[in-house]
């Protein structure tokens, strides 16, 4: 994996999907930016230059985190969520307060993400509901 995809995730915030050849790493570069910064949040395109295109989104906060799908007409949070107000996490340097219900697991965050970089699909590891 190129090093420039991961400083554009982390720089940005955000990297279409087909630019990452190694989930593995990807999910290690993650855990390390949550380690020097918590709190963050990061993008996954399938294709970023279409608007209805799907997209996961991750952030880690210790053994939690954010999780939202959008399969490029509706937006699902994870049916489980533990959160009862909003969080408060950092994407790109950006500043994104999430509505209630996004939280979960950090574990099952990671494990979504990872399906969601092999598949390309809304990841089916986690019950979702609209948003």
């Amino acid at each position: 994996m190129s090093s420039a995809v991961v400083a554009e995730l982390l720089e940005e915030g955000g990297v279409e999907v087909s630019a990452i050849d190694d989930r593995a790493a990807i999910v290690e570069a993650l855990q390390r930016a949550h380690r020097d910064q918590p709190k963050q949040a990061w993008a996954f395109f399938v294709n970023i230059s279409e608007r209805r295109a799907p997209k996961l989104s991750v952030g880690l906060d210790g053994d939690r985190g954010v999780l939202t799908y959008w399969d490029g007409r509706t937006s699902y949070r994870p049916a489980n969520g533990s959160n009862t107000e909003p969080v408060d996490y950092w994407r790109g340097g950006h500043h994104a307060q999430l509505a209630e219900y996004k939280e979960i697991s950090a574990d099952q965050v990671l494990s979504a993400l990872d399906e969601f970089l092999a598949s390309r699909r809304q990841p089916t590891c986690v019950e979702w509901v609209a948003d």
